[in-house]
């Protein structure tokens, strides 16, 4: 693969498509997202790339661990152009997850800017349109080699499963230079 053939927007839709269980299995939640996203830029895109340098997602430390207005940009223009789609669950949204929502009020966005929703009592999930499986399998999915697209089935499986707390147990224990700002730090570092 090439530098210049994968960008963030086409790595979001990437871990959305990827097989868990199966082809385009939801990610539920936006910390769960930011979380994926951010594990693959720091644990697998030097395995993809190597020493070649390729776009960069910029992830600071804020109020719940890693965070990167990127990534919410690009989930927000996927969504309104219908890549994307999202679903209320009937999981209790979770106080990172809240917090999440609340950060990029606090950023000066809208309701409307940060997820065209109110916040809601219950977990979102987040998963691709017809649409957006097609523009994958088209343009996206066959960039990668059979070795890389195991390992991100592999990546997706795993972070789907485990639960939210040992996710954040694991980022927060792992990078703890982005949990500086963290709100709930104490709950997670060791």
């Amino acid at each position: 693969m090439n530098k210049d053939e994968l960008t963030s927007k086409d790595l979001l839709l990437t871990l959305l498509y990827c097989p868990g269980k199966k082809i385009n299995e939801p990610i539920i939640g936006r910390t769960r997202l930011t979380k994926t996203i951010f594990l693959f830029e720091k644990e697998l895109k030097k395995e993809f790339f190597k020493d070649i340098y390729t776009y960069e997602l910029d992830f600071e430390p804020y109020n719940f661990g890693p965070y990167s207005k990127e990534l919410f940009d690009n989930l927000k223009f996927f969504l309104s152009i219908g890549l994307i789609d999202k679903e209320e669950t009937s999981i209790p949204i979770s106080t990172a997850e809240k917090g999440e929502y609340e950060y990029s009020l606090d950023d000066g966005l809208t309701y409307e800017d940060a997820d065209d929703t109110e916040p809601e009592n219950y977990e979102l999930m987040y998963f691709l349109s017809d649409n957006g499986v097609k523009y994958v399998e088209d343009n996206v999915w066959g960039l990668f080699t059979e070795k890389q697209k195991k390992q991100l089935v592999d990546f997706k499986r795993k972070i789907n499963t485990i639960s939210l707390d040992s996710l954040l147990n694991y980022v927060y224990n792992k990078y703890k230079e982005y949990t500086a700002k963290s709100v709930i730090a104490e709950k997670y570092k060791k």
